[in-house]
């Protein structure tokens, strides 16, 4: 296959995927099924969506940001999702080509990308999804031939769960004990068990500072408003931390070698 050609069909995938996690997310969030109905449509009316109101992104443009019979207003998340879908896509398939790891790429992001939508709606992580998802990735790092940041390997993958799961659990026991309050939910813990487990231990601790640099100006921004509108608790205001682990657990996938060997002047072990 052409290799342009493929970067499309990548392209367009994402698409499609980024439309699929954000009907999946949603449904879920809400306490439905993902598969019933099985047509989407606007959670305002009910309104059944036609074929081009579901064009990815393309849709969303052509309607305006808006339902075509309530009127009501499409959340922006929806579109910046898909596009962000897409984009990953694309830079997976340029980084490992046409076969399963462009596959295993493409389905962990989508799985990454309904947790932080559904983070972001709800503040929980489902173990429906980060218990299975954990253990999937485990499979895919011990069946795929090693390639930039996958197929590590059962060894590797065991001590990236560990890492994972294990640090993140002993964190936040840890600040439930001094604090008597929670600061960090398990969730993040199960998530970053699934991290652990398909990109490795040194994925753990990259994820989580890039996380933390994504999360403080967002925290920030939503202190400021919250202060504005008179609610919250100024700097302590709750920000679900999911979608920031789920960011850079993707940007490790697709570059985390190339970011070691600028920051530290090492390859990925």
């Amino acid at each position: 296959m052409d290799f342009l050609l493929f970067k499309i069909l990548a392209a367009l995938l994402g698409l499609i995927l980024g439309s699929f996690a954000t009907c999946a997310a949603h449904r879920l969030a809400s306490g439905g099924s993902v598969l019933s109905p099985a047509r989407s449509f606007c959670p305002a009316c009910g309104h059944t969506l036609s074929w081009r109101e579901n064009i990815p992104l393309l849709g969303w443009l052509l309607q305006g940001g808006r339902c075509r019979f309530c009127q009501a207003a499409i959340p922006l998340r929806y579109p910046l999702a898909e596009l962000a879908s897409g984009a990953f896509a694309l830079a997976a398939a340029a980084v490992f080509g046409p076969g399963w790891h462009f596959l295993v790429a493409v389905g962990f992001s989508t799985l990454l990308l309904v947790l932080s939508l559904i983070d972001l709606e709800t503040f929980l992580l489902p173990d429906v999804l980060t218990l299975p998802g954990a253990a999937l990735a485990f499979v895919a790092s011990t069946l795929l031939p090693r390639a930039h940041t996958l197929g590590i390997g059962w060894r590797m993958a065991g001590l990236g769960a560990l890492a994972g799961g294990g640090g993140l659990w002993l964190i936040a026991w840890t600040y439930r004990r001094i604090r008597g309050e929670d600061g960090l939910g398990l969730g993040d813990a199960k998530l970053m068990l699934l991290v652990g487990s398909l990109l490795g231990p040194v994925a753990v601790p990259l994820a989580l500072f890039a996380g933390a640099v994504l999360a403080l100006p967002a925290g920030l921004l939503a202190a400021r408003r919250a202060a504005l509108q008179g609610k919250g608790e100024g700097l302590r205001t709750a920000l679900p931390f999911g979608p920031f682990l789920c960011a850079g657990a993707a940007a490790f996938l697709l570059a985390g070698p190339q970011f070691l060997r600028w920051w530290l002047g090492c390859p990925l072990p």
